[in-house]
């Protein structure tokens, strides 16, 4: 419950709703987080394109240590949301903030 309260709080501040590359993953550090976020790199079929163990196919590597679009949490968070010119589609309306977090926690928990 006291998650639940804090998640939601979390969820109207406006750090939360305007995530800049320096923003800190607000997650990070829950016990379920990266496990949360794997599963829906499953559920998502984020594999397609990323391959089940995040080494890249059509899709980049995502255990690469440089990104083209940047490894923070932040902007992880943002080409996850907003997508890429060249074909990662944008996912803010399929996710919820909350769930692009996770996505976010299980990729850097891989990351080399």
């Amino acid at each position: 419950m006291r998650r639940v309260a804090f998640l939601l709080a979390l969820l109207a501040t406006p750090a939360f709703a305007q995530v800049t590359a320096d923003t800190p993953n607000p997650l990070t550090g829950f016990p379920d987080t990266v496990e949360k976020g794997h599963a829906l790199f499953g559920k998502m079929n984020c594999a397609g394109c990323h391959a089940y163990d995040l080494t890249g196919g059509m899709g980049p590597d995502l255990t690469d240590p440089s990104w083209q679009y940047g490894g923070k949490p932040g902007e992880i968070y943002h080409t996850i949301a907003e997508g890429t010119p060249r074909g990662m589609p944008a996912w803010k309306d399929k996710l919820t903030p909350e769930q692009i977090w996770q996505l976010v926690d299980y990729i850097v928990s891989r990351k080399q």
